[in-house]
């Protein structure tokens, strides 16, 4: 009897710290399994919200391509996430269609199409 009860006890230990693992300690949300064929599904764990405004923007305004301001080509991570998230729409060098932050200055000659919460769009 004594054994059996030892091995439900080791057995409601075990589970317990799988529970454990699975919620605290692996990284792991519900949110990103719980509708798994929705296309938006988990983007937020995956990229920044600025790469996720930057979709949004491009969707709207029906954009084939874009281009990106010296300052946000210098940052890596938004520059990579932003080829990677965005495709098929891609980065053209040559587009008159260039993506600032909402803090940096642009030219006179540029034309502002849409400010965002992080990015503004314009037309240089």
């Amino acid at each position: 009897m004594a054994v059996r009860k030892t091995k439900i006890l080791f057995l409601i230990i075990c589970l317990l710290q799988l529970f454990y693992l699975f919620n605290f300690r692996s990284g792991f949300r519900y949110e990103i399994i719980k509708d798994p064929f929705n296309e938006n599904s988990g983007i937020t764990y995956a990229v920044s919200n600025e790469v996720i405004e930057l979709k949004n923007i491009l969707k709207r305004n029906k954009m084939v391509h874009f281009n990106l301001s010296k300052k946000l080509k210098d940052d890596d991570y938004f520059y990579q996430r932003s080829l990677e998230f965005n495709y098929p729409i891609r980065i053209n060098l040559s587009s008159k269609l260039v993506f600032f932050t909402i803090n940096e200055d642009i030219s006179k000659k540029c034309k502002v199409i849409e400010t965002g919460k992080y990015l503004k769009l314009t037309q240089c």
